[in-house]
């Protein structure tokens, strides 16, 4: 037999479909044209909100899954193009870094059915652990807006972001912020009205809000966790082993494509329902439950809303809550009625009488909750609305949805939070979630040798006085109070702050120790507890005569010395003394802070251009942290004077920056009086500093306490390429995780008078 030529075989192809399409309408009426919207183009099942490239790794299984294996479309949106990271592949930095995370990103997440990547624009400007130094860098109305506008152009049914929570990367916070704001405020048209008007597009309200837990999940249980060791029925593999191999994209931030799957990417995913305007079901099995399928016997497009009206109500009180049910579906429902049920010796007004919805329609009903005198106030307590109501064939539909609320005793006891832990809680009562209130518990840092409070805040909601009794119990028995206990008078609706003076032993090494507070007053007896975060303590002496700075610590030899061994990990790991250990001197004048600092490193590595510094945590060097705020008393960085030192660049040279303060760049432009010295030992370097107290903000004076740290990164990578992120471990005199962001627990340093 002979085959046609190709071409031919196409004409007669279409040929045959010419004469065949007008036979197939003949018995019927010609279909009409469909009209394109920017709805076919854009929308979008699921959105993903992160800060940077490689943060939707949070959630790139369960994406993965609904993509391409359950038809749903989704897209990422990220703050920033990570272009304030180190780059494994390269020499770009900046905003060509940008550009290369960008690529990665979008190859990554194309591998796995995901086209539509979207950016804020905002700048990757610097490590912090600071939601609130993130918002002074980005802004708050132009990020908001912009992602106001991404939910309303994309329509999301759903949308993911990070836990917000005063944990971890303050850039990852910030975002999930922006993104539970955004999930209220894209379907309330007075909210950036402009673009409705200007713009031409239409409110939009998403209907759940999830926090994937994997980056900073402390204080969140999952709603719903969903495994990556199941098959992708399309695929053949693992969702494990696809996203590893799409991870394996980001190569500029040292990923690589590692079948098979290990660590952290065979954990399920697990994600907690932070907002929903839908019923929800008991137990989740899906994010996408109740969008197309609905939920129980209600059918999809049923929305069920409860409004409390205060999350914390009193025992004994009374409080309103509001339930809306919005008929969104494609079926009238009658005989709608909403009720509302309380925990056991509760009492609820009764139910709605019952009425028809149809669709497009509505129902609301406000019902009053009477709260027993003795109800349980240790745990935040659940009201659980629903609706009953038959559908056009007289089936049953129902469905429930619940919210929680905080019950309180005349007077709460607590430890006082930190700041940030503060802030975090009014941005959880501003912005309707405040079941996240409870997240993080009391920390309180004391240093070494030094004497400070632990206070304990009485909060009383009564319109009575009430005298009570705190008493205090830590698990150190090294740490002594003044007092154990002591009672307090807390006027009514006021709030009382009792001071337990806790005195540290000065020979004691940093760690963390667990403390319990108890206030008994009438038949209650409450209890809260936190944590006492040791840190080290030391004083610097007065110089009468100023070092000179030239890299030989002789001048120091009669100087306190400070040890920094290599066990003081914060990050990576370290194999013995000769592979980093660290010490310091420290004195200062009116003029500088002088810091001498000795590190055994049996790996040198000078591999920074000296047109190339910037990012010290690249390779070997030594950053040096003062907070002039107080010691702990600055909540992020942007107060504070940092500066990473090279110890040698490739001509052998040192060199020396600012990072993550309010004045980044080399130090000839951001520090121009800071002098530095360094030179080889036999077993590594040695750096001397000189910090010029005009660089640092604020004012400090003889016989103040400041923060104050030293940490030392570690490369060990001798063959490291030019401008190569190569470090690996990452020591410090005060460590702990995140330090180099946490002003909060860096050393305290006091200036002999």
């Amino acid at each position: 037999m002979k085959y046609l030529p190709r071409i031919v075989l196409s004409i007669l192809l279409v040929a045959t479909f010419l004469v065949a399409t007008p036979l197939a309408f003949a018995q019927g009426d010609q279909p009409v044209p469909k009209t394109a919207t920017s709805a076919d183009a854009v929308k979008v099942d699921l959105l993903f909100v992160g800060a940077h490239p490689d943060d939707e790794s949070t959630a790139m299984a369960t994406l993965t899954r609904y993509v391409l294996d359950g038809g749903a479309r989704a897209a990422v949106i990220t703050a920033t193009r990570g272009e304030g990271g180190g780059n494994a592949i390269g020499r770009e930095l900046g905003p060509s870094l940008g550009i290369l995370r960008d690529y990665e990103e979008r190859q990554s997440l194309g591998m796995l059915g995901i086209d539509q990547l979207y950016h804020l624009d905002e700048i990757d400007w610097a490590y912090t652990t600071s939601a609130t130094a993130t918002e002074l860098a980005w802004g708050y109305e132009d990020p908001l807006g912009k992602l106001v506008r991404y939910v309303r152009v994309l329509k999301p049914e759903v949308m993911i972001t990070m836990n917000p929570s005063p944990r971890g990367h303050g850039h990852h916070q910030y975002a999930a912020k922006l993104a539970t704001e955004a999930f209220f405020l894209a379907g309330d048209p007075a909210a950036f009205p402009e673009q409705l008007e200007e713009e031409f597009i239409e409110p939009w309200q998403p209907k759940k809000l999830y926090y994937a837990l994997a980056y900073g999940a402390a204080g969140l249980s999952p709603s719903i966790t969903i495994p990556t060791n199941e098959f992708s029925p399309s695929r053949f593999a693992t969702y494990a082993e696809l996203v590893s191999v799409a991870l394996g994209q980001y190569r500029s931030q040292g990923f690589s494509a590692t079948l098979p799957p290990s660590g952290w990417r065979l954990n399920p995913e697990s994600f907690t329902l932070a907002a929903s305007i839908l019923p929800m079901p008991e137990a989740e099995s899906s994010l996408l439950e109740g969008i197309k399928t609905g939920v129980d016997h209600a059918p999809a497009g049923i929305e069920l809303e409860l409004t409390p009206s205060t999350f914390y109500v009193s025992q004994g009180a009374e409080m309103t809550l509001d339930i809306e049910l919005r008929n969104n579906s494609d079926i009238d429902l009658s005989g709608v009625s909403l009720s509302l049920s309380a925990p056991e010796g509760w009492t609820v007004s009764e139910a709605s009488a019952p009425v028809d919805v149809p669709v497009g329609g509505s129902a609301s009903q406000t019902f009053t909750v009477s709260v027993p005198a003795d109800a349980n106030v240790t745990e935040m307590q659940t009201l659980t609305g629903r609706f009953d109501a038959s559908d056009p064939d007289g089936a049953p539909s129902y469905a429930s949805g619940r919210t929680l609320v905080q019950v309180t005793p005349p007077v709460a006891v607590e430890l006082k939070p930190i700041e940030a832990v503060q802030i975090f809680r009014e941005w959880t009562q501003r912005n309707n979630v405040q079941h996240l209130i409870r997240l993080v518990p009391a920390e309180i840092a004391v240093g070494a040798g030094e004497t400070d409070a632990i206070p304990v805040m009485l909060n009383n909601r009564s319109d009575a006085d009430h005298d009570v009794t705190v008493s205090l119990s830590l698990s150190s028995p090294d740490i002594t109070l003044d007092t154990p206990e002591q009672t307090v008078t807390v006027p009514a609706g006021e709030t009382v702050t009792a001071d337990f003076m806790a005195t540290v032993p000065a020979d004691m090494a940093q760690g963390q120790f667990d403390v319990t507070v108890n206030a008994t007053y009438d038949d209650y007896d409450l209890t809260d507890v936190g944590v006492v975060q040791v840190v080290p303590s030391i004083t610097a002496p007065a110089m009468a005569t100023a070092p000179a700075i030239d890299g030989d610590l002789s001048e120091y030899a009669g100087l306190e010395s400070y040890a920094i061994p290599h066990t003081n990990i914060w990050e990576g790991e370290t194999t013995d003394e000769a592979d980093l250990t660290g010490s310091f001197s420290v004195a200062y004048d009116d003029q500088f802070l002088y810091v001498a600092v000795d590190v055994v490193d049996d790996t040198v590595v000078s591999n920074i251009a000296p047109n190339d510094v910037k990012g010290h945590w690249r390779s070997d060097s030594v950053e040096i942290t003062v907070d002039p705020a107080g010691a702990g008393v600055s909540e992020n960085t942007l107060t504070t004077f940092k500066t990473g030192i090279f110890p040698f660049d490739t001509e052998g040279n040192v060199q020396a920056e600012r990072d993550a303060d309010a004045n980044q760049g080399v130090i000839s432009v951001t520090a121009p009086d800071m002098q530095v010295a360094s030179s080889r030992t036999d077993q590594g370097y040695a750096l001397e500093v000189a910090i010029p107290w005009n660089a640092v903000p604020g004012e400090v004076a003889a016989g103040d306490t400041i923060g104050f740290n030293i940490l030392i990164y570690d490369c060990d990578k001798a063959d490291a390429a030019l401008g190569e992120n190569c470090n690996e471990a990452r020591t410090a005199w005060s460590a702990w995780d995140s330090i180099q962001g946490l002003p909060r627990l860096w050393g305290h340093l006091t200036l002999a008078e």
